[in-house]
């Protein structure tokens, strides 16, 4: 027989609720327990049959009330075990992207090495037919590490045929694109190295359609501050105000002579002692039908002997020169040339 207490608090006007020593709740109707609690407490004696009967019930119903719940429950817990498992279902899984499953066809060392002398990361992924995601974890520290030369290049002191300026890189180059109607700000820094070489400053910038670029060698020394080396003309004349080949620029060529005619000479075809004056030939008309006629040729030939001695005092004072052609490379620089003789 099972101790059950009976809780207070959990109970209704219609049931009321016990609980043994394990915890499990269970509930009772009043109107069975009813009877027998008006029959006990009439009775005065505690040896009387009635109160014996009354206690019997109870007992009786509450062991009865309290194996049904576990019946119950064994019930329910067979028909559990008895159930099969479920069958696993068998999923497809999807095709891997090549981009991302492909492996990497070059080393890590040597993709570093192929950014830090100038490649692109997309440019690297698509050689190796990979996504260009895939090569950020080596590009980042490249390309950091290539911003800060191009900023140390910045601080650093060009080196001229003297010495190493006083001024830095970025404040002689701002004082260039100023004179050149250009802005610092416009132009782009970036540092590059080949391995087993120096790094090469870049300073890239664009002047209407044409995009120009600089580039200096960097070098850093323990005892002194950072030097740069001009590796190409751009970049000389940029620092060096002294630089023999400065850079050309083309300027327009005036087509119109001066009024004076001293630079160039105009040809007169009308001159008859030019150098290239060609001599006038005579033509005779023939007569169309009946005999040849005798021309006489006595004036013809006294106007050919009057050109080749014309009298003295028609004879122009000052002789004329053909024109002259320039050359191209005067045309090209701008260059006109001075043919007037200096007078005496």
């Amino acid at each position: 027989m099972r101790e059950l207490y009976f809780l207070e608090d959990e109970s209704t006007e219609t049931f009321f609720v016990l609980r043994d020593d394990n915890g499990m709740r269970y509930q009772l109707a009043r109107t069975e327990l009813e009877p027998s609690l008006i029959d006990g407490a009439s009775t005065t004696s505690p040896s009387t049959p009635d109160r014996d009967t009354g206690v019997t019930v109870l007992d009786t119903t509450l062991d009865t009330t309290a194996d049904e719940p576990e019946t119950e429950s064994a019930e329910v817990e067979e028909p559990a075990a008895q159930k099969p498992a479920p069958a696993p279902v068998e999923r497809s899984l999807p095709e891997p992207d090549p981009l991302y499953a492909t492996p990497l066809s070059m080393r890590p060392n040597e993709i570093q090495a192929r950014l830090r002398a100038g490649a692109t990361a997309a440019a690297l992924a698509e050689e190796m037919g990979v996504a260009e995601s895939r090569l950020d974890v080596y590009a980042h520290p490249v390309l950091l590490e290539r911003a800060q030369v191009a900023e140390a290049a910045k601080q650093s002191h060009p080196v001229r045929e003297d010495g190493p300026a006083k001024q830095t890189l970025f404040e002689i180059l701002a004082t260039a694109f100023a004179a050149r109607g250009h802005s610092i700000s416009d132009a782009e820094w970036d540092a590059t190295r080949e391995q087993g070489d120096s790094w090469v400053v870049h300073v890239t910038w664009k002047a209407g359609l044409t995009e120009n670029e600089a580039l200096w060698t960097f070098k850093r020394s323990m005892g002194s501050a950072a030097q740069t080396e001009a590796r190409n003309a751009m970049a000389a004349d940029l620092t060096d105000p002294d630089f023999a080949q400065p850079v050309r620029s083309l300027s327009a060529v005036r087509a119109d002579v001066s009024d004076d005619g001293g630079d160039y000479d105009v040809y007169d075809p009308t001159s008859a002692t030019g150098p290239q004056a060609a001599p006038e030939a005579d033509v005779t008309e023939l007569p169309v039908e009946g005999n040849p006629e005798v021309v006489d040729t006595r004036d013809d030939v006294l106007e050919g002997d009057f050109l080749r001695h014309p009298d003295e005092e028609k004879q122009p004072k000052k002789r004329r020169r053909k024109a002259v052609t320039p050359h191209w490379e005067d045309v090209l620089l701008g260059v006109r040339t001075n043919t007037k003789r200096p007078k005496r």
